[in-house]
This record gives structure tokens, sequence and C-alpha cells, in this order.
């Protein structure tokens, strides 16, 4: 009975907590790309609320015969296509996907019904 309340519950707290002590599987490429992606992330973000700012606040100024909001629009939408376009190019090169194993019932049965 423990032992299948033990396979239903999971990991206790303090199993989770040694398993911090552990180092983890990701080499030094993915935890570089991780940092970048950080950075790049917040970079679009703040593209993105700047593209809004702009457009909304400065709709009286005008370079070459268009407003800045305009221009915001111009240079903003393809900036951020570019870092999300990076970002998912980044992903595929950079962070090794582990082999889908197939666990199903038939492998793992359920041991105890609720």
């Amino acid at each position: 009975m423990k032992v299948a309340d033990r396979l239903m519950s999971g990991l206790s707290f303090f199993e989770r907590l040694s398993a911090l002590d552990k180092p983890d599987e990701t080499n030094d490429t993915e935890q570089i790309w991780m940092i970048v992606r950080t950075f790049l992330g917040i970079i679009r973000v703040m593209i993105f609320v700047s593209i809004i700012v702009i457009a909304e606040m400065l709709e009286e100024i005008f370079i070459g015969n268009l407003s800045l909001a305009v221009w915001s629009l111009i240079v903003g939408i393809p900036l951020f296509v570019l870092l999300s376009s990076l970002i998912i190019l980044g992903n595929k090169r950079f962070i090794d996907k582990p082999a889908k194993s197939d666990n199903t019932t038939v492998l793992r049965p359920i041991l105890k019904r609720v």
C-alpha cells in the first residue's frame, strides 16, 4: 500500500530539495543561449511597448513626410519579427530535445484507482 501511494504522489519536498544539489544535464551552449534568449525576449517586449508609446504620443512630429507614428511601425514591426525569428532559430539550434519516450499505461500500469 505504501509503495502504491509513493508512486501516485510523486516526490516529497525533501527529495525535490535534494535534487537541486545535483548538477543539471544542460551543457554550456544551452546555458549561454538561455541567457541570450532572455535578453532578446526583454528587448522584444521593449520594442513592442515603444512602438505603442511612440505611435500614440508622437503623432504630430513628421520626418520625411511621414509621422513618427508611421516610422515606429515601419522600423518596429520588422525588428520585432527579426528578434522573434532569431529566438525560434536559436532554440532549434542550441537546445537539445530529449528523445520522446512512450510512457503508456501498458508500460506503466495503474496501480491504484482513485
